[in-house]
């Protein structure tokens, strides 16, 4: 790229830093916009991915709009700094509104909620998405290389993500919660909107302000796609975030739901397409556009056969060689990163501890990285071939990112709605690599030798049936993640909306895990203790609700009360009882008459509810995992305890010892601490033992003696208030036991 003057060669450099930085401001916004807005909405597939397509529409109907405006608005650089202003004013203001929307529209039912998101990031999005088409034709003016330009900015933009969502994660979220994310993100955008105030006043010569985008001589022009670009690119578009879904998925298992997990994978895809997109433009310069167009279709063909090539590879490395031993090291663990010192006891622990201290970016690599760098290369590929109008280029990249994320939401939508409920991983893989190597058949030339029809439909054909033929079939794929505990098990999986659930069933035993977390287990006597515990200092135990299925026991325990005349239970993941309801057991006690199931989110169930319980009961998640805050804050527990009746019981199993029952003690103001559950009530708490006798008399001498050795009651409020002082809350906005790398460092550095 080159400039025509000491000048141009400044503005370029300023613009550039701005370009970058608006990109790390972009994704501090979205991971910590996307995460409050959860709050209020759900946390469910549905509400999550209304979040997600309200804001790639807004991205998109913003880059249309800026095409427009950048081939019609004379001083582009007071447009652009109009734009990063507002941005900033919004993200300063923007904490407040949602917290305004929020306490007025929680629990909202998904039509209303996708108007009250929309109404919160229709505004920020629609200016985040002016910026690339406007930037464009700024920079475009001042080095005069328009397949440049937009591989560059699109590089910076990227990279610039990435970075800003390790940064939101790794570093604000975890010491100093969503608020000051959302905070430190519109401080960048304000010193950026500075940064372009001066660079407006940065003399240029006249020329420079008069660039045309050139496009290729006539004779050459018949290679342009032109406007079928845009359905091209809509395609591109769809199978990105479809593949970028399922990656998700099938890493997500791996790595136990990590909130690290998400942002870590977003940083990956980021950077593979910023690194795409800028070594294409320094790989391929000024090249024929018939050769431009065949090495688009040529990067489209070769997406699919690396997808192809990494997951058979994955299956039967994983299934017949000792690199399966990788997959378990990371399924073994609970916390991905777990921020610990990697052990020096033997070679083989410290290579484990290492490998589990960074398989959270490992895993991205394997899957991820590699594609998506041929995916950055295509998009200004595409791009170049989509020009139509001579020196308009922030218009022909404003269409193009329009059509782009256009299809971005309709993969978004289709992939997690219908595709994998439906189809399922393998199949939904299969049918996205059969269309990214029937791409292929558009590459018409190679090193310019002309490529027949006959030969390249064999090729591709040949490919299609050897990937149907390898590919792992139906849920092998997550069958050899979930290693049996030994023979004789019997595996069932399902995949819903929600994520993967996988049940180990032999006989009186079961290994339970959803979206590769173990979740309840058979059997397990310290599951009846806890609801003994609770039945039994309730004061009537008449109306009961339990978020969070898991594997029955606790719902088991409540239904051997006679008093009992019904147990909502709340369950996110619809799949968890299609799975569960394949094995007797549980079809008997989720059929029983009277039990209740709602499929909802449960924090988005109580806020839309005005009945009231005896007791409720939470064990849905453990608290390092993604949106495990929802249920963990304080103003959760608060929303819980104005659902209880007189005298009614809340019971909260809990992972961590010091910051939830801090947080369940500022709701309630009666607390009882257990080694791995509490016990809250705004009443003081009073033991029936009529209650606790009736309800061991059902199982054997043994098995009492059994469940009376699992738990142990370690205090009461005053015990909470001693042993957490200094030690922050969950709060909503601030989900400290869920990013837990602040929570592990501080208490580090206690202990010494």
């Amino acid at each position: 790229m080159t400039t025509s003057g000491p000048f141009q060669a400044r503005t370029t450099s300023l613009l550039a830093f701005v370009f970058f930085f608006s990109g790390f401001a972009s994704l501090m916004y979205q991971i910590a916009w996307q995460r409050l807005l959860t709050v209020h909405y759900g946390v469910g597939a549905i509400s999550v991915t209304l979040i997600v397509s309200v804001y790639m529409f807004g991205l998109g109907v913003g880059a249309l709009a800026g095409g427009a405006l950048a081939e019609r608005v004379r001083d582009k650089l007071s447009l652009y700094f109009v734009v990063q202003l507002l941005l900033a004013f919004f993200g300063f203001l923007s904490v407040p509104f949602l917290a305004f929307i929020g306490q007025h529209t929680a629990g909202s039912s998904y039509v209303l909620s996708l108007w009250y998101m929309a109404l919160f990031l229709i505004v920020p999005t629609v200016l985040m998405g002016v910026t690339l088409p406007l930037l464009t034709k700024i920079f475009n003016g001042l080095v005069d290389e328009f397949l440049s330009t937009v591989g560059y900015l699109y590089f910076l933009s990227t990279v610039g993500a990435a970075c800003g969502a390790l940064f939101a994660s790794y570093l604000f979220i975890s010491f100093f919660g969503l608020h000051a994310t959302v905070y430190c993100a519109a401080a960048i955008d304000m010193a950026l909107a500075v940064l372009i105030l001066r660079a407006r006043f940065l003399p240029l010569p006249e020329a420079s302000h008069q660039q045309e985008l050139h496009l290729p001589l006539q004779a050459d022009r018949e290679g342009l796609l032109g406007r079928l670009a845009y359905p091209v690119v809509f395609v591109t578009g769809f199978l990105a975030i479809g593949y970028e879904l399922v990656w998700l998925r099938v890493i997500g298992v791996l790595v136990k739901a990590s909130p690290y997990a998400f942002s870590t994978t977003v940083a990956v895809y980021l950077i593979g397409l910023g690194v795409g997109s800028f070594g294409i433009t320094r790989l391929w310069p000024r090249r024929s556009v018939v050769a431009t167009r065949n090495l688009f279709f040529a990067l489209q063909f070769l997406v699919g056969l690396y997808v192809a090539t990494a997951f058979i590879g994955y299956y039967y490395l994983t299934s017949f060689t000792p690199l399966g031993g990788i997959t378990r090291a990371s399924f073994s663990s609970l916390l991905h990163p777990t921020f610990v010192f990697p052990s020096v006891l033997s070679v083989s622990q410290f290579f484990h501890d290492v490998f589990i201290l960074v398989d959270v970016v490992f895993w991205p690599l394997v899957f991820v990285f590699v594609p998506t760098v041929l995916m950055g290369a295509s998009f200004p590929l595409v791009v170049y071939l989509s020009q139509v109008e001579e020196g308009k280029e922030g218009k022909t990249v404003g269409r193009a990112c329009f059509f782009n994320i256009g299809g971005n939401v309709l993969g978004g939508i289709l992939t997690g709605f219908v595709l994998l409920p439906i189809m399922g991983t393998s199949s939904t893989l299969l049918a996205f690599v059969a269309i990214g190597l029937l791409f292929g058949l558009f590459v018409t030339q190679v090193s310019g030798r002309a490529l027949r029809l006959g030969p390249k439909i064999g090729v591709a054909a040949t490919l299609v049936v050897v990937t149907l033929a390898l590919f792992p079939k139906g849920d092998r794929l997550y069958a050899v993640m979930h290693d049996s505990p030994r023979e004789g098990f019997e595996t069932f999986i399902e995949e819903g909306i929600d994520g993967v659930v996988v049940t180990l069933q032999s006989q009186d035993t079961t290994y339970h895990y959803i979206n590769g977390l173990g979740h309840g287990g058979r059997p397990r006597p310290g599951f009846y203790y806890e609801a003994i515990e609770g039945l039994s200092l309730a004061r009537q135990v008449e109306n009961v609700l339990v978020i969070g299925f898991g594997t029955g026991s606790t719902t088991e325990m409540i239904l051997k009360m006679d008093s009992v005349k019904k147990v909502t239970i709340v369950e996110l993941n619809r799949a968890v009882l299609r799975n569960l309801e394949k094995i007797p057991l549980f079809a008997e006690l989720l059929g029983e008459d009277r039990v209740e199931v709602v499929i909802e989110d449960g924090r988005r169930f109580l806020s839309r509810s005005d009945e009231k319980f005896d007791l409720i009961q939470i064990d849905a998640l453990r608290a390092t995992t993604s949106y495990s805050n929802n249920l963990y804050s304080r103003q959760f527990f608060e929303l819980a305890s104005q659902h209880l009746n007189d005298g009614g019981v809340f019971m909260v199993w809990m992972d961590e010892h010091r910051v939830i029952p801090k947080t369940i003690r500022a709701a309630f103001q009666h607390v009882r601490v257990y080694d791995f559950f509490s016990l809250a009530s705004n009443e003081v708490l009073v033991r029936n033992d009529e209650v606790r006798t009736a309800l061991l008399s059902s199982f054997s001498p043994a098995e009492r003696v059994e469940i009376g050795t699992q738990g142990t009651y370690v205090g009461d409020e005053s015990f909470i208030e001693d042993v957490t002082a200094g030690y922050s809350i969950n709060e909503d906005w601030k989900p400290v036991t869920e990013y837990y790398l602040g929570l592990r460092i501080e208490n580090t550095l206690r202990r010494r």
